[in-house]
């Protein structure tokens, strides 16, 4: 062996080792990161479903008369319990299960016109900020009288 040859593989050696190391660090905040919105996603995606949910039961509770007015106007639904006042979602949020997660759920009613027997379609929107971007999540529904 000369002289040197042993450092110069020394080095080579810790080269390769460090691109491994930085491959496997960048990927793991890949992996991370993805993980983070699958959960941010799936629990809008619950918010979405609980808004349908209520308003389903909503035009059981109310009857047809009483809920087809409805139609025609977006209510943000931070809350359930009663029916909101008309308007988009601005400040109203639902705050989520991990700090500094906070969506805000809006629903939609539209008449869909000259159907017989009536019809609403119903757009539950969920929307949330992560990493300086807008998600959002959407459950569709019409609900037909009967």
């Amino acid at each position: 062996m000369r002289k040197g040859q042993m450092l110069l593989e020394v080095v080579l050696a810790l080269a390769v080792m460090m691109l491994v190391m930085v491959g496997l660090v960048g990927l793991s905040t890949r992996s991370i990161k993805n993980s983070d919105f699958s959960r941010s996603q799936v629990e809008a995606t619950s918010y979405a479903n609980e808004a349908m949910e209520w308003i389903r039961s909503e035009r059981v509770r109310l009857g047809w008369p009483l809920f087809f007015p409805k139609s025609g106007s977006t209510y943000c639904l931070s809350s359930l319990g009663a029916w909101p006042v008309v308007g988009v979602c601005t400040n109203n949020f639902i705050t989520g299960s991990r700090p500094g997660m906070d969506y805000t759920r809006q629903a939609t009613l539209t008449t869909i016109q000259a159907t017989t027997p009536q019809r609403v379609q119903v757009t539950v929107t969920v929307k949330w900020d992560q990493g300086g971007k807008i998600y959002s999540a959407k459950q569709d529904a019409i609900f037909t009288q009967y």
